[in-house]
């Protein structure tokens, strides 16, 4: 079925009637979670409890970054953000808090982490602190210590956002940038992908605009040729969330998830509006050959069995407790080594 190529996200902190009767007449293949869906612990604990007892089930993602992307600082206090971790000798440390938080709410993938590269100028403008610098050299150093961090608590991760945002003059939540055509600097973009995308199993796709006009999400020319032809990938490739203001002039929800998934997106993201998914899984359906659809059915299949075998290995989860002190303690570490953050 065509909704299993959907990641879903939805409003509240519960499901409501409606919303509980698209997720189980659409089941979707995840389900993404928000800050706007994490009350309190036990609150969480019953969503969660509710979303694992739809078909499927669906596997459970959530954007765990730290910094200025971190989902449970409300309930849990402030993560460290990758830069701040990385520059302190704490990129590690800081997966494993990130895996420790999925683990304890059995959530199974962190969307994390970020390896775009903060150029100087509007790429460091707007990625900040969600990556770890602007050379290749550090930004791979400290994704392939998250990743081995959150792998180590039996959490997946997921590469973003491919082919790289860090020349990207415009924030695709709200406009289409276009990357400059330079075929160096896409090189330099490529290395942490390139370097850790077999051991991440998945990488995101941007909304960032390439040399053809169009959405990298939206392109084949990036979704298939370059990350499938070029460098070989075979893992899953996840949309970003198609609802962004980048995609505003391709098109409605529907005709975006044919267009990302004929493009090469594995799984399509529409993180907000549930509503729509009946009407996004029917045009997946229709619109993208069977053949396209069974291959992106089976890199999720084989997405899934790698985070069961992470799953396999998690060790027993903190309790929230030891987890906020932990937080807090690798906060203050960092902090005492102003000379590295």
């Amino acid at each position: 079925m065509s909704s299993r190529l959907f990641g879903a996200g939805f409003e509240g902190t519960s499901l409501s009637r409606p919303e509980r009767r698209i997720l189980e007449r659409y089941p979707p293949r995840a389900v993404i979670l928000f800050a706007r869906n994490l009350g309190t612990e036990e609150q969480l604990d019953e969503l969660i409890a509710d979303l694992e007892a739809l078909p499927g089930p669906p596997f459970l993602c959530v954007d765990q970054e730290g910094g200025t992307v971190d989902r449970f600082q409300a309930m849990l206090g402030p993560s460290l953000s990758l830069r701040r971790a990385a520059r302190s000798g704490n990129a590690r440390r800081a997966g494993e808090l990130a895996g420790e938080i999925c683990a304890h709410f059995g959530i199974s993938v962190d969307l994390a982490p970020v390896v775009d590269l903060a150029v100087p100028g509007a790429g460091e403008r707007i990625l900040g602190e969600r990556s770890a610098g602007g050379s290749a050299e550090e930004v791979f150093a400290a994704a392939r210590d998250f990743l081995d961090g959150l792998h180590s608590r039996g959490v997946g991760g997921c590469l973003k956002h491919f082919p790289g945002l860090g020349r990207a003059a415009l924030d695709t939540h709200a406009s289409l940038p276009r990357l400059p055509d330079d075929a160096e600097a896409q090189e330099r973009d490529l290395r942490p992908f390139r370097e850790l995308m077999r051991e991440a199993r998945a990488v995101m796709i941007s909304h960032a605009a390439g040399a053809d006009g169009m959405p990298a999400s939206l392109s084949p020319a990036i979704g298939t040729d370059l990350l499938r032809g070029r460098l070989g990938f075979d893992g899953a490739a996840f949309s970003d969330d198609l609802e962004m203001g980048a995609l505003g002039a391709f098109g409605d929800l529907p005709e975006r998830s044919a267009a990302a998934s004929r493009a090469g997106c594995d799984l399509l993201f529409v993180c907000r509006r549930i509503e729509v998914l009946p009407d996004c899984v029917d045009s997946v359906g229709r619109k993208v050959t069977p053949e396209r659809r069974l291959e992106a059915e089976a890199r999720l299949t084989a997405y899934e069995r790698h985070l069961e075998e992470l799953r396999l290995r998690r060790p027993p989860p903190l309790p929230v407790s030891q987890l906020v002190r932990a937080i807090r303690d690798l906060r203050e570490r960092a902090e005492e080594a102003p000379g590295r953050a």
